[in-house]
Formats: C-alpha cells, structure tokens, sequence
C-alpha cells in the first residue's frame, strides 16, 4: 500500500514537463511522447527472411512469434507470440481515459523505450484530513507492449505533503488489447465510487492513526521489528553462528536510517520537535509524531530511497513505480499491517 504527490507535473516518477497547459489526456502524454506506434513483424530465424508459422487450427499460417517494434525509431519493445492481440499506440489507452474523465490527466511516465507507460488522472474532492494534511483521490492507467502489464486502472491516493504513493493492489478493471475500447457508464460509475469509497477509508483511517501518538522510541522499535536483524551465518554444521552477513547488515542500517530521516522531516512538519540535554551536557533533538506519520516515513523511505537502491535517476525512480504497481511494497505493508492491528 502506498501513497502518490498529487501537484501537477511534479511528481519526481513521472516524466511529463511542466510546460503542458492542457489536462486533456491525448496532450499529457503526446508531451510525455508516449503516443508513438508499433508494427508487429514476424519473428524471422537467423538471417533467413522466412519465418516459422503455427502449422494448424484457426491460426493456421500466422507467424509462430512476432516482435513489436516502434515505427518511429525501429527500436523492438517486445517478443510475443503470433496470436498476441496487436494494438497500435498507447493513444487507446488516452482515448479511454479522456471519455471517462475529460480535462483530469495530471501526468503521464514512459518507461525504457516505451515498453510500458503509466497516466494519472485526478478525480473528485480534496479530503482534509486537518493540520494541512490532504490527500487527493486519483487513478493510475497502465499499459505496456512487453507483455509485463495488462492494460488496466488502479486507484491511487494522492497526499500533497509528500511524493509518497498509495497504489491500489489489484485493478479497478481490466482492458483487453482490441480495437472496441468505448467506455461504459457502468463502468465509469464503477470506478468513481471504488476510488473515491477507498479514499475515503484511507482518510478515516488516517484520521484515526492521526490521533494516535507515537514518540520517538516507539518509532525506532517499529522500524526494528519492520526491518528485523538479518538471519545468522549458520557453521559448517548448520547452526546459527553470532554473525551476520556483512552486506545483509548494512543494508538493514542503510533501510533504518532512511525510515527514520522520513519520521523526521514528517514530524518537523506534522508532529513535535523539542530538545534534551544527555547528562554529558550534550543536546539532541528528540521526534515526535503519531501512527499516521509513522507509516508515511516508511512508505516514502521505502519508495523514494530503498526501491530506487538509493538512486535518484529516472531510471531508478521508474523502478520503484514499477514495484509499487506490481504489489511490491514489503515494508509498507508490514507498517500498516502492525500499526492497524494494534488499534
């Protein structure tokens, strides 16, 4: 479960410039250049210009593999098999987004080549959840030519704060690559009342966990159990040794630290910030904050630092979206699973 920065264009995952004045769908990712086409050539063997062929049934004759490959730069995105469903552009996906919500794209991000693409659409109120903190429902579209993602919508709460990002887990629906893709009102309907009845129990949730303190030691023993010590080298006889495997133990020093620099910055923001003096006469800071804040921590260190390996490129960024698209988000969802059940 995570939670996505709502500002227009600003979205450190997402690829479209700030110059777009439009929030026509079609243009945000045409400024995205993600409205290119494909062409779907046989599969040939070696050098040979003759291409193996399904030898029987209704597909009798078609090419037994084929590649898409985009028209524009002749660059392949994909190897498939020749029955796959042929779809010419992402421009599908945009139509059908613009039909079912005019004027409401926010962004759109083309991953590697265009081997996939993502595009965000705002829907329905602000929810004030007090103290500045708002979260902003929204739906996440997504499509790919390498096979690695079914064209589908997700919901996705949006918190102004910060870029954190709360993917729904399974699709609101599902598109097949065909060329009827007129949108239903049935459908519509769906997933505005799906999306805006999620974003409505994350805001009392996050109302309820807002009321809920949560001081600065609890943080650091909730991280602890979020990213436990990492197993024991066993001996040559299969017991546990004393020892930990030196990469194992900094990356969970590298992952507590950035939890806890997130808990930081959000209670600076939401939460208190006082000082103590140690009896060496040495003075600290000391954080605290609430339940709400502390997921928030590890959902965005967990999304903004650990996924990307501690990268800030795009491409690291991309990787990080990818994982929150495909469920991947191990310590937020423990962080929400422990605070929740502890209610």
């Amino acid at each position: 479960m995570n939670i996505s920065y709502t500002t227009p264009y600003e979205h450190p995952m997402l690829n479209t410039k700030k110059d777009v004045d439009s929030r026509n769908a079609l243009d945000v990712m045409e400024n995205a250049g993600a409205l290119f086409e494909v062409h779907y050539p046989a599969a040939t063997w070696k050098a040979s210009p003759y291409y193996p062929t399904i030898l029987s049934g209704k597909n009798e004759g078609l090419p037994l593999y084929k590649w898409v490959v985009r028209t524009d730069t002749d660059e392949p995105l994909g190897l498939h098999s020749g029955t796959f469903a042929e779809s010419g552009s992402y421009r599908q996906v945009g139509e059908m987004a613009e039909k079912m919500f005019p004027n409401s794209a926010t962004s759109c991000t083309l991953f590697g080549k265009g081997e996939r693409m993502a595009l965000t659409q705002d829907i329905g109120e602000k929810i004030d959840l007090g103290d500045g903190d708002v979260i902003q429902p929204s739906i996440m579209w997504i499509s790919s030519f390498n096979g690695q993602w079914s064209t589908g919508v997700f919901d996705l709460i949006g918190r102004l704060f910060c870029a954190n990002q709360l993917v729904g887990q399974t699709p609101l629906f599902s598109v097949k690559h065909t060329r009827n893709h007129d949108v239903t009102f049935e459908q519509r309907t769906s997933v505005l009342v799906q999306t805006i009845e999620r974003a409505e129990q994350i805001g009392r949730m996050a109302k309820i966990m807002k009321d809920q303190p949560l001081v600065d030691r609890e943080f650091e023993a909730l991280i602890k159990k979020v990213v436990p010590v990492p197993p024991f080298i066993k001996d040559q006889d299969g017991k546990n040794t004393d020892r930990i495997h030196a990469k194992a133990e900094k990356n969970m020093i590298a992952n507590r630290k950035a939890m806890t620099t997130m808990w930081q910055k959000e209670c600076a923001e939401f939460g208190l910030v006082y000082s103590r003096v140690k009896p060496s006469g040495e003075e600290y800071e000391v954080f605290d904050g609430n339940k709400w804040l502390a997921y928030n921590a590890v959902q965005g260190a967990e999304q903004h630092q650990i996924s990307t390996d501690f990268m800030t490129t795009e491409q690291a960024q991309q990787k990080s979206l990818i994982k929150a698209v495909n469920g991947r988000t191990p310590y937020a969802d423990r962080t929400w699973n422990i605070l929740v059940n502890a209610n």
